[in-house]
């Protein structure tokens, strides 16, 4: 009650003086003129920047603004003034802060807001800021951040192609006073600038950006200077092009079109939508999502002088599925969930390295390596070379097109060695995520019932293997089980909180819950996001392990739920006894009948 008395009294004051200036200015101008006012003004503007950091801590606030550090995720800004601009900041599954463009300058304090709560730091870091071109309504916030906000914010990278300002004398005011500056301010972050050029391949963190263009003294248009690049994270494709306008797109479209290197899955509109890459760009990428970063006055055409019209026609006739409207509100949008089978379809010891080129041949786009069938005598998995087992298994895996993106450990959260070994053989395939059973007895094999044993017992355990999973990169995951205190979803979101690490989460079992009682209601009721799935159906009876549908579980209702509650991850399949229990023969068929089940569940749940 304090904290918000003392808000009001504060919020109050700043109207009142806020109030109050124009007239304590205006009869300082006339007895004193214009040195006067230019006294005061650096206190104006200082008190409205407070005032609009305030406005926008609580826009944030009531936004409910998700925090996605270690999740990937893309954050489209909405424009506060409903002006033109784009803002997006993208989050990583390993830890990683990427931000293109920025907007307008009068969104820099919202800006900084929202990347707070984004990151949940009051400091954030970005490891990387790219900038498609020399416009304000894209420059502006990271050139006010070099000047103004270098306390509040740090940053590694700053990545853009821009000519010198003299380059636009005469053509663009706009771009010239943005290079202008841009090169003053140069000398704050030269160590940190880097020039982006056709053909660059790098990484950051999980994402990889491939540049297809950049800057061409041949257009002296700024738009056309507009950077055009992709970037894959955690399946997912997105083309990123700035204003880029025909001359761009087309070249692009020429150059690139017959690589298969234009077909993302996502595709932010061109200059806001209007006037900027011409059809056949958008027929190269055949997004199914188109992200706007426009106002409501460009989308609508209001003035009745735009393209946009034209641009949405277009969007109707590619087919897209879904779009994002900035000045409908900030979004936060996932990645396309990748579609992931458990190695468990496979009976015990059935070769890994042949298991991903069946799976990847069928379609799958990831694998769950199940170390819980690989516990028999002389397993590979338990022997001294265990590392170099799954790099062999990587590099097959890779050879076929599939990545390895979860794991499960055997046993639960105290099983010893097999979980440390876990962790360092799920780093050595790429998984990002290894589930570890709680511990759901005590030692004597009574149930854990209770909510505060199952809690100390389980966060002891699981803190222990934390240096672990942080130095191998690799998230641990408990999972809602059948008995006791685990069989609830809430304590296992709970337990999540307990812990505090960026190294631990959770993964919500779908079958395990319906046996147990709970419904995808459950879900809205956890402290805490599942990282991840396991997807399974049966009869309530008994943990069926089925493809979806063969049971009575009501994924429609479930499906709505994951998207109310924001869930991020992947489409974790653990349907195994169906495959696991026919003869080898068969499996393929059973498998791509999972898969075709999985594909448009996969679809709605963005």
């Amino acid at each position: 009650m304090k904290t918000k008395k003392l808000l009001s009294f504060l919020l109050v004051f700043v109207l009142l003086f806020t109030a109050m200036i124009p007239a304590l200015t205006a009869g300082a101008v006339s007895a004193s003129g214009e040195k006067v006012k230019a006294f005061f003004q650096p206190l104006i503007d200082r008190i409205t920047a407070r005032w609009n950091r305030l406005k926008s801590f609580f826009a944030v606030r009531k936004e409910h603004v998700k925090n996605t550090m270690n999740q990937n995720a893309i954050h489209m800004l909405r424009s506060v003034t409903n002006t033109i601009g784009d803002s997006f900041i993208i989050t990583t599954e390993d830890g990683k802060v990427i931000v293109i463009d920025g907007g307008h300058y009068t969104e820099t304090e919202y800006f900084l807001e929202y990347l707070k709560a984004v990151t949940g730091t009051r400091k954030p870091h970005i490891d990387a800021w790219f900038l498609s071109h020399a416009h304000d309504d894209h420059c502006e916030v990271f050139l006010n951040v070099a000047e103004n906000h270098a306390c509040e914010v740090s940053f590694d990278k700053v990545y853009a192609n821009f000519p010198a300002a003299s380059f636009y004398e005469g053509k663009d005011d706009w771009a010239v006073q943005i290079l202008t500056d841009y090169y003053r301010l140069l000398p704050r972050f030269a160590d940190k600038a880097t020039a982006l050029h056709e053909g660059d391949v790098f990484n950051v963190g999980a994402a990889k950006f491939t540049v297809f263009y950049t800057f061409n003294p041949a257009w002296t248009d700024c738009n056309e200077g507009s950077t055009i690049m992709r970037m894959d994270l955690g399946g997912t494709s997105v083309m990123f092009n700035g204003d880029a306008g025909t001359n761009a797109g087309d070249y692009v479209v020429e150059k690139y079109a017959d690589s298969g290197l234009l077909r993302c899955d996502y595709c932010k509109m061109a200059h806001h939508g209007q006037d900027g890459v011409g059809k056949n760009f958008y027929e190269a990428v055949a997004p199914e999502v188109c992200l706007w970063p426009t106002p409501s006055w460009v989308y609508e055409n209001t003035g009745g002088t735009l393209k946009t019209d034209e641009t949405r026609a277009w969007v109707k006739e590619l087919g897209v599925k879904k779009e994002y409207l900035s000045f409908e509100g900030s979004a936060v949008i996932g990645m396309k969930p990748r579609i992931v089978t458990t190695t468990d379809v496979f009976e015990v010891g059935y070769p890994a390295e042949t298991a991903a080129e069946r799976l990847a041949a069928l379609g799958y786009e990831g694998i769950d390596m199940g170390f819980d069938y690989w516990t028999f005598d002389n397993s590979p998995f338990l022997g001294d070379g265990y590392l170099d087992w799954a790099k062999g298994v990587r590099a097959r895996a890779d050879k076929a097109g599939i990545v390895y993106t979860h794991a499960h450990a055997p046993g639960e959260a105290d099983a010893g060695d097999v979980i440390g070994r876990s962790i360092e053989a799920a780093a050595v395939l790429g998984a990002r995520y290894l589930a570890v059973h709680p511990i759901w007895h005590e030692t004597n094999g009574r149930t854990i019932e209770t909510r505060a044993r199952f809690l100390d017992v389980n966060a002891k355990a699981i803190k222990q293997w934390l240096p672990k999973a942080e130095e191998c990169g690799v998230v641990l995951l408990s999972e809602n089980l059948l008995w006791g205190a685990s069989k609830n979803p809430r304590i296992i979101a709970d337990l999540v909180k307990k812990v505090n690490s960026d190294w631990f989460g959770w993964c919500f079992d779908v079958g395990h819950a319906h046996c147990s009682g709970y419904e995808a209601e459950i879900l809205r009721k956890c402290s805490v996001v599942p990282m991840s799935l396991h997807i399974q159906d049966n009869d309530g009876s008994g943990d069926g392990h089925l493809i979806p549908g063969d049971g009575t579980i009501d994924w429609t209702a479930f499906l709505a739920v994951l998207r109310d509650v924001g869930y991020l991850g992947d489409c974790v399949l653990e349907a195994h006894h169906q495959s696991l229990e026919a003869p080898d023969a068969e499996r393929d068929a059973i498998l791509t009948r999972l898969l075709k089940t999985a594909q448009p569940m996969r679809d709605e749940m963005r």
